[in-house]
């Protein structure tokens, strides 16, 4: 079932809304689901009741960016994870990341460190990746220990284990190449991920009215107004917006409208400086603007889960709509980034294996992980 965003003909519309009322039907009535096709299954299984309401009521012309959920503020704002003096955040800074959806930005690297980092990140940009087989700026962690080190960086990790827990993974890095003269990042916001499958989310948590999962987004140039620092949208994690098919607006290769509207929400440029990091929610609704100057705005981010949130389960690949590509799994692991992983819902990849960048294997989920050796960073 191809769901792309994008405007469908009127009969290909009536058919899919009969089809969507079947499957919603048969959701609901909680019929067998081990005698569907995948991908019937998948959506069977993952979609929520709004999801299919959304696309029926209004003709195929709409749908939400992402599974549905709601956010549910805590109760305490106390860290969750005893940290170093010099990384602690305040109840106050805990509580406004909670209300607002973003903290930062903060300090972690040095200019020059980043500047020799950006030699090697641009050599990259147009490398095949060993895990995937292909150019892309996604996980390239599993192959360069430098990546993954600075991933590892305390004041990165601490600052997260406060907002989510001591027990934490790295399930997907990016490098952000935004070059001389390139075009905005349309607003945008993510959940579990569907957003890039529209049939399996990436990530499954328990409970998504929690925050299950962090982004952390560094600066490898300085990211100013000019270049298209990152934008937000204050407060806007509070629930999963809809999109309209089609439009002169697009996230990467995907044209729709997005349910919202920047004149009459609280949005906020943050510039961020070579070395500085800010951590987010993917919920909060966020984008960059254009980089109207001749020099590129590099940065990488790392997406953090507890170790009880699985991720890619039973998946030999995912699919991204939006970024036209199919990515294996067979090499594709979590990495542990702090403390234990008890629970041992993922596939992960060796700890010796990130610090070398070679591959061994894939340890299949369930079997024990080694512990990571201790960076000299954390030392």
């Amino acid at each position: 079932m191809n769901m792309s965003p994008k405007v469908r003909p009127l009969w290909q519309r009536v058919l899919l809304m009969f089809g969507t009322s079947m499957l919603w039907a048969y959701k609901a009535l909680h019929l067998p689901r081990f005698i569907l096709p995948r991908d019937i299954k998948s959506i069977v299984n993952n979609w929520t009741h709004e999801m299919f309401w959304m696309l029926i009521k209004t003709g195929f012309t709409q749908a939400y960016i992402d599974q549905t959920c709601y956010f549910k503020m805590p109760t305490s704002f106390k860290p969750k994870a005893q940290v170093a003096p010099q990384h602690a955040l305040s109840e106050t800074e805990i509580k406004r990341f909670y209300t607002q959806g973003f903290l930062g930005p903060f300090d972690a690297f040095s200019h020059d460190e980043m500047m020799d980092f950006k030699k090697e990140v641009l050599a990259l940009e147009n490398e095949k990746s060993k895990t995937y087989g292909w150019a892309t700026p996604r996980d390239r962690h599993f192959e360069s220990p430098r990546l993954w080190n600075y991933m590892k960086h305390p004041a990165i990790v601490e600052r997260c284990a406060q907002l989510l827990g001591p027990d934490l993974l790295v399930w997907r890095s990016q490098y952000f190449y935004k070059g001389p003269k390139s075009p905005a990042i349309q607003w945008h916001q993510a959940s579990t991920f569907m957003v890039e499958d529209y049939q399996d989310p990436g990530i499954f948590p328990p409970d998504r009215g929690e925050i299950f999962q962090l982004t952390v987004w560094v600066a490898i140039d300085d990211a100013t107004p000019e270049r298209g620092c990152l934008r937000f949208a204050r407060g806007t994690h509070n629930r999963i917006r809809a999109i309209k098919f089609g439009g002169e607006e697009g996230f990467y290769k995907a044209a729709y409208t997005f349910d919202f509207d920047e004149k009459v929400e609280d949005c906020v440029e943050l510039p961020v400086k070579a070395g500085q990091f800010i951590i987010f929610t993917e919920r909060c609704i966020h984008g960059s603007g254009p980089n109207t100057t001749d020099h590129h705005r590099l940065a990488f981010n790392m997406r953090v889960i507890p170790t009880h949130v699985p991720a890619y389960t039973n998946k030999k690949y995912y699919r991204s709509v939006y970024n036209g590509g199919k990515y294996q799994l067979d090499k594709w692991g979590v990495a542990l980034l702090r403390g234990e992983d008890r629970h041992r819902v993922s596939r992960a990849i060796p700890p010796a294996d990130l610090e070398t960048g070679q591959f061994t294997r894939v340890i299949p989920e369930g079997e024990p992980l080694p512990a990571p050796k201790r960076s000299r960073a954390a030392a």
